[in-house]
């Protein structure tokens, strides 16, 4: 039988740390810039915020499991299961869960996305040797000044193709920051504007069409809000 002996269980000891320097070294050679602590807790919040991800899974709420009728919208009127039976209520459940998933996992990388955007563009914008201060302020007028008529737009043109428009306007504005040039940096600025107010419009007001459009219960879209809430949170904690 063989003993374990000082050196085995030091070693065993030892590896968890080592793994952990290999992942921050991992991480540090894509963002070099960051301190070591700052990518430990990037790494520690991405671990809670899959755990998190994964009981969302598997988990349905109590009020969902018990509330009489499960296919009424909150309103009077019934969806398209109203006299279904228990294994179409199951299959509904598992048709939303899928849903909510998809959107979910779409907007919370998109959301990703705009916050490393945000990190970075004040250190570029301070290697251009430009007015950062005006460039900010520029881009939070614009938002002010398009928000109040952007609601009707996003109605009008589409509720997915906005979705679409802001990834694109992302682009466009991406693009426009490699230039070393006050005003493009402005025209970019402009855009940005726009994009915020697509970013926290189109998106949720798609989900919720499309919600109401597959005929799932009113009151489940309250599941779907608290679920990107909490991610949004625990983002922005990062």
């Amino acid at each position: 039988m063989l003993i374990p002996t000082a050196t085995s269980s030091k070693r065993s000891r030892t590896s968890h740390p080592m793994a952990t320097s290999t992942v921050l070294s991992l991480i540090q050679d894509m963002i070099p810039e960051w301190p070591a602590w700052a990518l430990r807790l990037l790494i520690l919040m991405s671990g809670i915020l899959m755990v998190t991800y994964l009981l969302s899974l598997f988990f349905t709420p109590q009020d969902e499991k018990e509330e009489k009728n499960p296919l009424s919208n909150g309103h009077g009127s019934t969806t398209k299961a109203s006299s279904a039976t228990t294994t179409d209520i199951h299959k509904l459940h598992s048709d939303f869960n899928k849903f909510r998933h998809r959107y979910i996992f779409v907007y919370l990388i998109i959301q990703f996305a705009d916050w490393m955007q945000g990190t970075h563009m004040y250190t570029l914008y301070l290697s251009y040797n430009v007015n950062i201060s005006a460039l900010f302020l520029t881009g939070f007028l614009s938002g002010a000044i398009f928000a109040p008529v952007l609601g009707s737009v996003v109605d009008k043109f589409g509720r997915k193709r906005s979705c679409i428009l802001y990834c694109i306007l992302e682009i466009v504005i991406n693009l426009l920051e490699h230039y070393d040039n006050f005003t493009i940096l402005i025209i970019g600025r402009i855009l940005g504007g726009v994009s915020t107010n697509l970013l926290f419009s189109a998106f949720e007001s798609w989900m919720t069409t499309e919600h109401r459009r597959q005929g799932f219960p009113e009151n489940w879209l309250q599941r779907t809000y608290a679920e990107v809430r909490r991610n949004h949170v625990s983002k922005d904690e990062i």
